[in-house]
């Protein structure tokens, strides 16, 4: 009867251990901020774009249909992240 008690006990004791080790979901708790950007160079040969920011941040993302040098795109800015980057660009008029 003391064996059965003893294993239960170290099996639930494993399993909680092992749930403090797990390591949290992939931006769980990542912080993002509106902010507008302008498109400043594509390159068509990679697909890529040069978007600055206000604050004059530079930052290469992948070019949308949408996208021309000059168009403004209301991105959000993820700050829990290294690097900083931006996501869901979307065309803004």
């Amino acid at each position: 009867m003391l064996r059965f008690y003893t294993s239960t006990a170290l099996l639930t004791s494993s399993l909680l251990l092992g749930l403090l080790f797990l390591p949290p979901a992939h931006n769980a708790s990542a912080r993002a901020i509106g902010v507008f950007a302008t498109v400043t160079a594509v390159d068509t040969r990679t697909g890529t774009a040069t978007l600055t920011t206000a604050a004059g941040e530079v930052y290469s993302m992948p070019k949308d249909s949408l996208w021309n040098v000059g168009s403004r795109v209301q991105c959000e800015r993820v700050e829990d992240t290294i690097p900083v980057r931006l996501q869901r660009c979307q065309p803004w008029e």
